[in-house]
């Protein structure tokens, strides 16, 4: 059917609504076709007048001659009778359709109102939905900002680390800021690699335990971490018994080159007696975390594992000669403040090359390590006691009179001569040690002046047949003067 067609079935109220709904301009151009419809009916209500008065006047002129009156009724009459009909038909009847295509216009807009009204309901609560769900998404991006600019600066201070009690007390205070919601622990493997120590706990501590072993952890024996919830099945790791109750409970070992530093524990947190899980952002942020924490601990370890091989002998443990140089002038300078004193003695084995020649250098080894345990055990906490080469041993005693220094280097060589060392089940004899004492500021002023005079009352000790304390003679000395005067009178010798 053609388009022209098709639209000529449309009724006209149907077609006026479309052209209302289509655009307001099509309103404004029905309005000239309403006036043009009253000016028809006029034109139809006069003409029909005219033809039935008409109508009426030949018929009158043909009927016999009847009084006015008469005339005039049947006058009215047959014009009622003429005219009514052509009114029905010309304008009542078009009319009445007018009034129902109008009414049924006015129907069908009502209708397309409410609708328009529950689409816009619809629309707008849409729009409420989808402003609600951008603001959710704004409100996680905040948090997740939060998160990631506290994580960073948690790693920029961690790579600022300098100790181990540094990095735990930024653990102690990072931890309930990273994870507010759950209370956690780092656990780190000890030396011995057979156990795992806390050593940041916050939030409840009453349920965890201070350390265990590998093997009671899911996650470190995975390498994978590892959630325990109690309203599951999956298994707990044996240190968390006193979590199997309630709450959920993550594990996360923390890895770093390939080995496993710790473990990062986070329980979380009961709410109005109610176990809370761990959160989704939780578990973003915590390996994050692991792994840093890991990263910091390895280089840490590292640092001092290195910064220990620098400053201490590997064969007995004790500090080197850096470090008793860097320390001594610090401790010297301090006892130049407080005018307070300070004692050096130089140690050493008596027949140490007769010793190594005879039993060989495992045995010379051993006697070393025992001769600087005994040191070691001799000495008080702030003493400085080091290999400085070789046989030789060197101590500072900080804050300590003549009389203190010579009672410590004596009670030293009494304390070797009485160890019993063996080497493959063989005694190796009665060991011996010549000790050269000098005093802060007696005899110097610098470790350098210190142990050269040390050193002189050593080889003093020496010459005058070993097994024995020496005291250096007064500041200033030459060594010329040590090598030529055997017996210096004024200075102080052991009874042995």
């Amino acid at each position: 059917m053609p388009e022209k067609e098709s639209a000529s079935l449309v009724p006209g109220w149907r077609r006026r609504e479309q052209r209302l709904l289509t655009s307001p301009a099509t309103a404004a151009q029905d309005r000239p076709t309403a006036a043009y419809s009253a000016r028809r009916l006029a034109f139809i209500l006069a003409a029909t007048i005219f033809a039935g008065e008409t109508a009426v006047m030949i018929l009158l002129a043909n009927l016999p001659k009847q009084p006015l009156f008469q005339e005039a009724l049947v006058d009215g009459i047959l014009l009622l009778l003429l005219t009514f009909p052509a009114l029905y038909g010309l304008m009542f009847r078009p009319m009445k359709r007018q009034m129902s295509e109008r009414q049924e216009a006015a129907r069908v807009l009502e209708q397309t109102k409410s609708q328009l009204e529950d689409r816009v309901r619809e629309r707008t609560a849409e729009l409420a939905e989808a402003i609600q769900e951008v603001s959710r998404s704004l409100q996680a991006l905040e948090k997740i900002h939060r998160e990631t600019l506290l994580l960073s600066e948690l790693i920029e201070l961690l790579q600022a680390c300098r100790t181990s009690a540094e990095f735990e007390d930024m653990l102690r205070h990072f931890g309930p800021k990273l994870f507010p919601a759950e209370s956690g622990a780092i656990y780190v493997y000890r030396a011995s690699r057979n156990l795992l120590e806390m050593i940041v706990p916050w939030g409840n501590e009453s349920t965890r335990v201070p350390m265990f072993t590998p093997e009671d952890c899911w996650a470190l024996r995975r390498g994978r971490q590892h959630v325990f919830d109690h309203a599951e099945s999956n298994p707990y790791c044996q240190h968390l018994k006193g979590f199997a109750g309630s709450g959920t409970t993550l594990c996360i070992p923390m890895m770093a080159q390939g080995e496993a530093m710790g473990v990062l524990v986070l329980h979380s947190v009961s709410l109005a007696g109610q176990p809370a899980g761990i959160s989704e952002e939780t578990r973003r942020i915590a390996p994050l975390a692991a792994e840093q924490i890991a990263l910091t601990l390895a280089n840490l370890q590292l640092r001092e594992k290195l910064g220990d091989q620098a400053i201490r002998d590997p064969l007995t443990g004790m500090f080197n000669r850096r470090y008793f140089e860097e320390t001594a002038d610090r401790e010297l300078r301090r006892a130049g403040q407080q005018g307070s004193d300070a004692g050096v003695i130089m140690i050493d084995i008596d027949h140490f090359k007769r010793l190594n020649d005879m039993h060989g250098h495992d045995a010379g080894d051993i006697v070393l390590k025992k001769v600087g345990q005994v040191l070691q055990r001799g000495t008080r906490i702030e003493d400085i006691v080091c290999r400085y080469g070789g046989e030789e041993f060197m101590l500072l005693l900080p804050d300590a009179g003549l009389e203190t220094v010579l009672s410590r280097a004596e009670q030293l060589r009494e304390a070797v001569r009485e160890l019993d060392v063996r080497y493959k089940g063989q005694m190796l004899g009665s060991l011996t040690i010549s000790c050269g004492v000098a005093m802060f500021p007696d005899h110097g002023h610098q470790s350098s002046e210190l142990t050269e005079a040390a050193d002189h009352a050593l080889y003093r000790a020496k010459h005058e047949g070993r097994d024995r304390v020496v005291v250096a003679l007064g500041f200033g000395a030459a060594p010329d003067e040590l090598a030529l005067n055997p017996t210096f009178p004024s200075g102080y010798r052991s009874p042995h």
